[in-house]
């Protein structure tokens, strides 16, 4: 029988109790009561002769509260004890404790891991200061200084931790080139941001045209770059090298009768030479309105985030000579519209021959298009290009800053005006006399060497950015043999990078100054208003980014051979769906069970196409769509961001998909295969002929791999209707092995899809449908508590330990009463004193 959530809640309330014996209690308690029983039902398989998974239970230390200090044999003890509670140790087959034993054993644990939690707790300290992550620094740089820059696109990339967090303060390490790195960030924004006294207003380039540009554009794929084939071309020859522009393109559609929106897709780049054109997406719209009332459409970005072209022109050969402007229209589903009876940019290749034949065919294509304008296609009336925009000078970001300083003609008077505000705001606290007077005897000495009071400040500035006040989220402990309230300010800090992953908005911090946001309702409120805030889109995306592994769609390389119509628009269509959903669950309050299984999901015309649908939208925006009966979507198992990145590329991955389900869903990872074990190889003679289920089978009946895959392997199988694409297939392939070039692997007939197993609780199963039936019915209390473990890990900045169980157990209960609701477990959770304590 398992163990309820609300029962083992009840069992810690116990551990807390008996945690008073005290360590030399409990270790009398051991010898003499439990280390008999141990003996007697796990040191065959976990002792001096044989060390299964090379875990030996007889030489755990069973002094917890005066061990190594490690955690690592406390964290032992907590996964017997789970183990223990589900009645999954000792194995079926083996000798059972009675209920007695059990009870002693689950007794004596669950004491010694209260008693160790209590005396740990306080020995290292749970404070993290952390470092922000890339997309933390890149939001909070953005948001101090009113810039919409890539900041930390030279920055390396964040390393998971084992929860799959970015932002876990033990894995966010810093090296002496990134603070160089921050460094020349710093100064690259602050040059932006704070002009050079005296400097006039900028010259604005504008450049209007109703016509594509003629020329000739690079077709051919060389060196990895992709052939460009635009619809439009705007030849953009003067163009400031920063700044802000703006586009402005008035285009219409053509709609015949039955046929869904058209699109546009706007970038921006350059041609250096005759092999590519290096380009950056600056945005894609539908198209809605009619061709004889376009729409106005505006982009934005920063001219400096795109590729530019050198100042020496690339040579003869190139039409383009300055910034291009590529727009191309494709269909709903991202297929460009080309017509043959068009000519576009592109340069004849091949002989005369090979020309007259390709000019031949177009012509017969040509005549066999509908006339034009009664075929889908995009209108474009005018585009405008704009570079920098500038509505006020000094622009905003300057006089922000520096406002305080006018009418001051004592320059380390006017410095000590404008250095404190802008500590506060960077360190997200107030700051003491001493701090600011550090920043302006730096300011002293930085003068001297400057050109500019101005150029003086920037520096001043730039060295408030790379130091630890604004890199890191420190927190601090006066006394550490005991637990603290956070500050208001480290609550502000708290929430808004968990919610909005960004420094306190100005009504935080107001609060903070006051001393008013740890009051326990005006904290709730504003939860609710961070929750109701746009910004909280923020959220939903990263947890579902780093909780559900969305980055391992670009660790997949889909082969072309076997989907041809496979491509990167629809890996990112998959990534936005999983974020989607996420979104509708945070923002609509829905239970988290239906990230399980739900009758609708969010798509694209295209992937709605991809997937079969029958509500598929009519543009390439994305929306919730219904799914009918029988459409075999709805819930993350079902969802391309899953099926796709556990597979190899080629072939659906069962092992990989098990693998997911168990971490990221039941919270129970399997233990990593040991180095030795051989891995399936469907290749090899021996499973020449085998569907890949069948290839499974072969591989359990070694004994080196038995006993993981026999718990592994049939939480894969029930997805096994689903292709590496995640499209659903009725037959599967079969591979026959061979050696030698003549005598690769070849694709044998298919056989029926075979979706049905045997979890490792005997339940049969039948296809996702029914694996999904039995996580909402029997798996619940697993799945909320991996959900809350997950969040709280997300939320914390840490990885949980076992002093955190009785927290997370609390919070579980609450969740699951509340109908699994997320935001409601997000105000719980914000709400504890786990999240207001250091």
């Amino acid at each position: 029988m398992r163990l309820s959530v609300s029962q083992l809640l009840g069992f810690l309330s116990l551990f807390s109790v008996a945690t008073s014996s005290g360590a030399d209690d409990l270790l009398t308690d051991y010898h003499n009561e439990v280390r008999p029983i141990l003996a007697k039902l796990c040191f065959d398989c976990h002792g001096p002769d044989k060390a299964k998974g090379d875990l030996r239970i007889d030489t755990l230390n069973a002094d917890l509260v005066h061990g190594d200090g490690t955690g690592a044999d406390a964290e032992t003890w907590l996964d017997a004890l789970d183990q223990i509670n589900l009645e999954e140790m000792p194995p079926s087959k083996s000798p059972q404790p009675t209920s007695a034993e059990r009870q002693q054993l689950v007794d004596w644990i669950g004491r010694a891991l209260r008693a160790a939690a209590e005396a740990q707790r306080y020995a290292d300290g749970r404070v993290v200061s952390r470092r922000l992550t890339r997309y933390e620094y890149a939001n909070t740089l953005r948001d101090l200084l009113g810039l919409q820059m890539d900041f930390a696109r030279e920055l390396p990339p964040d390393p998971a931790s084992p929860e799959g967090f970015l932002n876990n303060g033990n894995t966010l390490e810093m090296s002496g080139t990134q603070v160089e790195t921050y460094l020349a960030a710093a100064r690259q924004a602050l040059a932006t941001a704070i002009v050079e006294e005296g400097a006039g207003k900028p010259e604005i380039h504008r450049f209007e045209v109703a016509d594509t540009a003629v020329g000739k554009l690079p077709r051919r794929k060389d060196g990895g770059a992709e052939p460009v084939n635009p619809e439009f071309v705007v030849d953009v020859k003067t163009f400031p090298r920063e700044g802000e522009f703006r586009l402005t393109i008035r285009a219409g559609a053509q709609v015949p009768a039955g046929h869904d929106f058209p699109r546009m897709r706007v970038s921006l780049g350059n041609v250096p030479g005759i092999i590519h054109v290096p380009r950056k997406l600056v945005g894609e719209v539908d198209v809605t309105a009619p061709a004889e009332a376009p729409e106005t459409f505006e982009f934005r970005g920063r001219i400096e985030d795109f590729p530019q072209p050198g100042d020496q022109s690339f040579g003869s050969g190139v039409s383009f000579h300055g910034m291009v402007v590529l727009i191309d229209f494709l269909d709903a589903e991202g297929r460009e519209l080309r017509y043959a009876d068009r000519t576009y940019s592109d340069p004849k290749a091949g002989n005369k021959k090979q020309q007259a034949e390709a000019e031949a065919a177009r012509k017969k294509a040509a005549a066999e298009l509908p006339p034009d304008g009664e075929r889908l296609d995009v209108l474009i009336d005018s585009v405008v290009f704009e570079a920098p925009t500038i509505t006020t000078w000094p622009p905003p970001t300057h006089t922000c800053w520096l406002a305080a300083a006018q009418g001051i003609d004592d320059e380390i008077q006017r410095a000590e005006a404008v250095v404190g505000p802008f500590l506060e705001r960077a360190f997200r606290r107030p700051v003491t006399e001493a701090e600011t007077a550090s920043y302006v005897a730096l300011f002293e000495q930085v003068r001297p060497r400057t050109e500019s009071f101005n150029a003086a400040i920037r520096e001043v500035f730039a060295a408030a950015l790379v130091s630890p006040h604004f890199l890191y989220r420190i927190e601090t402990r006066e006394n550490p043999e005991q637990t603290e309230p956070v500050t208001d300010h480290e609550l502000a800090g708290r929430l808004s990078y968990f919610l909005w992953s960004t420094l306190p908005d100005t009504r935080l911090l107001d609060l903070a100054n006051r001393g008013r946001l740890s009051d326990p309702e005006v904290l709730a409120g504003e939860i609710e208003r961070l929750l109701d805030d746009r910004r909280t889109t923020e959220f939903a995306d990263r947890f579902a980014d780093q909780w559900f592994d969305l980055d391992a769609l670009d660790r997949v390389a889909v082969n072309p051979e076997f989907y041809p119509d496979f491509d990167n628009d629809l890996k990112d269509a998959m990534r936005t769906e999983a974020r989607g959903v996420m979104r509708e669950i945070l923002l609509g309050d829905l239970s988290c069970l239906e990230l399980i299984d739900s009758n609708w999901t969010v798509a694209n015309r295209a992937l709605a196409v991809h997937y079969g649908l029958a509500d598929r939208p009519r543009t390439g925006e994305f929306r919730r769509v219904s799914l009918a009966p029988g459409e075999r979507r709805g819930g993350i198992l079902s969802q391309g961001a899953f099926l796709v990145a556990q597979s190899d590329g080629q072939m659906p991955h069962p092992i990989k998909r098990a693998v997911w389900i168990l971490d990221r869903l039941l919270d129970s990872p399997p233990p990593p295969p040991p180095p030795d074990v051989p891995v399936l190889d469907p290749e090899s003679a021996d499973l020449a002929g085998l569907s890949l289920k069948e290839q499974l089978a072969v591989h359990r009946e070694k004994e080196s791999c038995r006993d993981c895959h026999l718990g592994i392997d049939p939480w894969g199988i029930p997805l096994e209707h689903f292709d590496a694409t995640g499209r659903w297939r009725e037959t599967a392939p079969v591979r026959l092995a061979g050696k030698g070039k003549k005598q690769g692997a070849r694709a044998a007939a298919p056989v029926p899809a075979d979706a049905t197993t045997t979890l490792p609780d005997g339940t049969a199963i039948d296809g996702l449908a029914q694996l999904k039936r039995y996580l909402l019915l029997e798996q619940r209390e697993a799945f909320a508590r991996s959900v809350v473990k997950r969040l709280m890990s997300y939320a914390l900045g840490r990885s949980l330990d076992f002093g955190d169980r009785e927290t997370v157990e609390r919070l579980t209960v609450d969740f699951i009463e509340n109908d699994f609701r997320l935001r409601h477990l997000i105000v719980a959770l914000a709400t504890d004193e786990v999240f207001r304590t250091k």
